[in-house]
């Protein structure tokens, strides 16, 4: 299993940072939390005992996972990764409440009610999915439209 850093987002007042990690795991099965612990650890010279999986998403069929991770200790990192990946394509998803109420609900509401919109936005709804519950059923369906 490779690990690559993609993202890092500084917390000063929690003293930790957000870590968000690409996980290749080519003939594997999705990594256990503890896998994607003592990868991170290992690459970047970090305590296990400092770090907290927040989640790994695996989507279908594929040998790629992303995991974000809490990170309680100091570690160097390129200043490239701070950036978010929208920021830098120019790229900024607009959330509105009317999409926040949307996914607030179960997935099966919220599939019917951007189905029945004439233009639904489906990057803002996205964008409120992952804000919000963060469930990879509705994040399949949203990037598939």
């Amino acid at each position: 299993m490779e690990a690559e850093i993609i993202s890092v987002r500084e917390n000063p007042l929690l003293e930790r940072r957000k870590v968000k990690v690409k996980l290749e795991h080519e003939g594997e099965e999705t990594p256990s939390e503890e896998d994607v612990i003592s990868r991170v650890a290992a690459e970047n010279d970090l305590e296990t005992e400092e770090m907290e999986v927040l989640s790994i998403y695996t989507g279908y069929g594929s040998n790629i996972s992303e995991a974000t991770l809490n990170i309680f200790q100091e570690f160097e990192y390129s200043e490239d990764l701070e950036k978010d990946p929208a920021e830098e394509q120019g790229e900024e998803v607009e959330v509105t409440a009317e999409y926040e109420e949307i996914v607030s609900g179960t997935i099966t509401d919220a599939k019917n009610a951007l189905n029945e919109m004439d233009n639904p936005d489906y990057e803002a709804a996205l964008q409120a999915e992952k804000d919000n519950k963060n469930r990879a059923t509705l994040i399949d369906w949203l990037e598939s439209q």
